[in-house]
């Protein structure tokens, strides 16, 4: 099964080539591409295509406006509960559809950062992700390489940067420098937002097992930094949630409060928190705000906590 069906009028090629291959390299599996189609099946072979995708974008232009196959496809996409219309021209709609809420995408010309395509794979999500299922009694799983704590509030990236993205976790742990990571990862752009960030040291803190310690700081002579030894369960992050995270120290943006040249990371194979030097490379795993947590999720969280 597809995720995506792309209704366009042929005209308008060019442009849906530039949206069919940003959504692909987004992970979805897109059917977009009529050329191979002969009159005598052209009708089955659509008709089972939309019988067989997630949801149905139907690209509204002048030209799409007119085609008969156009306005058939998007009707049966309607009836389904499956369409997502998207302006690619400033044009109305043909009746029924001028009423319905569409993206606006005018003028757009591939930029994935662009806060309109942005956009659109937030309505994407909807159509395409499972239903979501509360692990370890407080992540659910969004099945866009995105995980929600509900205990906190928080959205994390599933897998830590350099890792490909969509259900894989291939591929190596990058590290950087704490500046280098600060910078980088300012509202960043993921899964459909473009607020991701670096972690305070409480915020990376929640992921682990551990009891929170106020404990004698040990100094390890190696490494001239400060490490506070936690009481936890190892691994300390749960590795079906987060699966393929490194034992290495993952930056926070949180800078040791006395002396500018440090900044607090953490070992997820400890659990230790250490007051690491800035010019050091560590791993990073990003997160954001998520004021947006719907109903569903609080009240699959609220089941699970009693």
């Amino acid at each position: 099964m597809n995720d995506i069906f792309i209704s366009h009028s042929s005209k308008d090629r060019p442009w849906v080539y530039l949206l069919a291959k940003a959504l692909q390299t987004d992970g979805y599996r897109v059917d977009w591409d009529k050329k191979h189609l002969t009159n005598e099946n052209f009708a089955h072979v659509i008709q089972d295509t939309l019988d067989h995708c997630k949801c149905v974008i139907t690209v509204w232009s002048t030209n799409s406006s007119e085609s008969f196959w156009v306005k058939a496809e998007t009707l049966s996409a309607m009836e389904q509960n499956q369409l997502i219309p998207v302006l690619c021209e400033h044009v109305i709609p043909p009746m029924p559809y001028a009423s319905l809420a569409t993206e606006p995408l005018q003028s757009w010309n591939g930029d994935k950062t662009d806060l309109r395509y942005q956009h659109l794979l937030q309505t994407i999500r909807k159509f395409t992700q499972p239903e979501a299922t509360l692990q370890d009694g407080k992540y659910i799983d969004n099945n866009d390489d995105t995980i929600t704590d509900c205990s906190t509030n928080l959205m994390w990236k599933k897998y830590s940067e350099g890792q490909r993205s969509i259900a894989c976790g291939k591929g190596m742990v990058r590290q950087y420098t704490w500046e280098n990571a600060v910078n980088r990862f300012k509202q960043s752009s993921f899964a459909g937002y473009n607020d991701w960030r670096l972690p305070t040291i409480k915020e990376l803190r929640s992921l682990t097992s551990c009891d929170r310690k106020v404990a004698s700081p040990l100094i390890e002579a190696r490494h001239a930094t400060t490490l506070l030894r936690n009481k936890c369960v190892k691994p300390t992050i749960n590795h079906h949630v987060f699966p393929n995270t490194s034992p290495t120290r993952y930056w926070t943006s949180s800078s040791f409060f006395n002396k500018a040249d440090y900044a607090w990371a953490l070992h997820f194979d400890s659990g230790n928190e250490e007051e690491s030097l800035k010019y050091y490379n560590a791993s990073v795993r990003l997160v954001r705000n998520n004021e947006a947590l719907d109903q569903g999720a609080i009240r699959l969280f609220n089941r699970s906590i009693g």
